[in-house]
Order: C-alpha cells, then sequence, then structure tokens
C-alpha cells in the first residue's frame, strides 16, 4: 500500500529511509563501488542501494522525470550527460578551482611555521588572486568577474565548514578537499536512470558505474571524505546558504550513512 510514493515528485520524502541491500544484486565489487557512491540519493528515495536496474521500473516516469530535472530525452543525451558528471563538469569546476588553490596553498605550507594552521580567507583569496593572474594574465577581460565569483565561492565554503564543525561533520581542523563527489554521487544515479528510461543497456550503466567507484576511490580517502564532498557540493547547489532542508536532510543522510550498519559504506571500502 503507499507503494507508488516511493517515486513520487509530489511527495519526495515518501521513501525517506535507509534500505539495506536487496538479494540478488550486484555481486562486480567495482560495479557495487560505483553504486555506493550514489548511497545519500538511495537512502532519499529509498532504494535498495546495490541494483543497476529497478525490480519495478516506470520507464515513462523516468523519462518525465530525466526531461524535466536533467533536459535528457534521448540515449545520446543520457551518455553525455553520464560523461560529464563524470568529468566532473556540471556543477562542480568553478567550486573545485577554487579548493585547489587552498589545497596547494596547504602543500606549499609544509615545512613552513605556518603547516598545520587553518588557512584564512584572506589567504586563501590571495592565492587565488595569484593563480588566476598567472593562468588569464593581468588584464583578461573575465579576471574580474571570475575573481568575485571565486571570492564569492571561498566564502561559502567557509561558512558551510563551519556549520559542519558545529553539527559535528567535520573535525575542527579538518577541511572538505574537493566537491567532485556531488558530480559523481549523481552519475551513479544516472546510470541507473537511464537503464530504467530505456536509454542504455544494463551493462552500460555497469560500466559508468566502475567508472564512478575508481574516480570517487582516486580522488577520496574514506567514504566520510566522499560524504562531505557530496554534502557541500549538494549545499552550495542548492542551499542558497539558508542552512535549510537541502542541508538538514543530506546532513541526516551522511550521519546515517556513515554509521548505520545497513549502510552499503559500513561493508565495502572505498578503496579496493
Amino acid at each position: 500500500m503507499f507503494g507508488f510514493l516511493r517515486k513520487s515528485p509530489i511527495f519526495p520524502w515518501a521513501g525517506d529511509r535507509l534500505r539495506s541491500a536487496r538479494p540478488g544484486g550486484e555481486t562486480d565489487e567495482a560495479v557495487l563501488r560505483g553504486l555506493a557512491c550514489g548511497a545519500h540519493l538511495k537512502y532519499a528515495n529509498g532504494d535498495p542501494w546495490n541494483t543497476v536496474t529497478d525490480p519495478r521500473p516506470a520507464p515513462a516516469w523516468e523519462r518525465t522525470r530525466l526531461k524535466s530535472m536533467w533536459n535528457v530525452t534521448d540515449a545520446h543525451q543520457w551518455h553525455e550527460t553520464v560523461q560529464e558528471l563524470l568529468d566532473g563538469q556540471i556543477s562542480t569546476p568553478l567550486w573545485d578551482m577554487a579548493m585547489g588553490a587552498r589545497a596547494a596553498l596547504l602543500v606549499r605550507r609544509q615545512g613552513t611555521p605556518e603547516a598545520g594552521q587553518p588557512v584564512s580567507e584572506q589567504a586563501w583569496n590571495d592565492a587565488l588572486g595569484r593563480w588566476l593572474v598567472d593562468r588569464l594574465g593581468p588584464h583578461h577581460p573575465e579576471l574580474r568577474d571570475t575573481s568575485a565569483a571565486l571570492r564569492e565561492t571561498v566564502s561559502r565554503v567557509l561558512r558551510y565548514e563551519a556549520r559542519f564543525r558545529e553539527d559535528g561533520l567535520l573535525g575542527r581542523d579538518a577541511v572538505v578537499r574537493r566537491t567532485l563527489a556531488w558530480d559523481l554521487g549523481r552519475a551513479a544515479n544516472m546510470a541507473c536512470w537511464g537503464v530504467d528510461a530505456g536509454f542504455a543497456q544494463a551493462d552500460e550503466a555497469r560500466e559508468a558505474l566502475r567508472v564512478v567507484g575508481s574516480a570517487a576511490a582516486e580522488e577520496y580517502d574514506t567514504w566520510r571524505d566522499f560524504s562531505l564532498g557530496y554534502v557541500l557540493g549538494r549545499c552550495l547547489h542548492f542551499d542558497e546558504d539558508a542552512f535549510g532542508s537541502w542541508y538538514r536532510e543530506v546532513r541526516d543522510s551522511h550521519r546515517l550513512l556513515t554509521a548505520d550498519r545497513k549502510s552499503p559504506w559500513t561493508a565495502l571500502p572505498l578503496r579496493g
């Protein structure tokens, strides 16, 4: 009863629970690792995490959703979208550009008196400014707008990281390294949605999922690190610094997925 609510766009909260793996799901560990990258959305939808194909497919509904939310209407667009997500090119380039400058600054500080100290907003912006001038030149027409966008990103990242620390998601001196997980997590789900919509074969989705899992393992040390990148990306994309439902929902799923025995992250290492 009320099973239709699980996929209803009118009641997106209806499936908000963690379900354990479905018997007879995928057995290839590389595919499972890719599927686990999509665990936040699997949790939100109440779906078992270890299956590529939905046992109760609704292709017409899936095609409608992909068209309205992603502008994906055929197999070609599905392939393009999956690839762009795998490449981190849909939402995360500007954010990761800013965060890469901080990571580089932290590396340069090793062996100096500033090693281990937090990077201030001013120091971060200064490093970004130097990097941007080196890359574009001092008179490039896009320099001012890009600099402003990066400074705004720095401020937003610092605000979210401060809130993550308050809520116990992030250690006192820790930072989020990259937001690539936001695109990778969605790539994992997009791979499966394409099968459900009839835009892809299951083996195509499995190959994409292997790439997702490999990219996640290359970029992140642990599932917790991966999850924090996903949480930050989702907040930067949707939350608009409100710390509202977009943040609270993914905060709660982070807590559950990093601790619950039913979570794929407690059973499957990120790095095999």
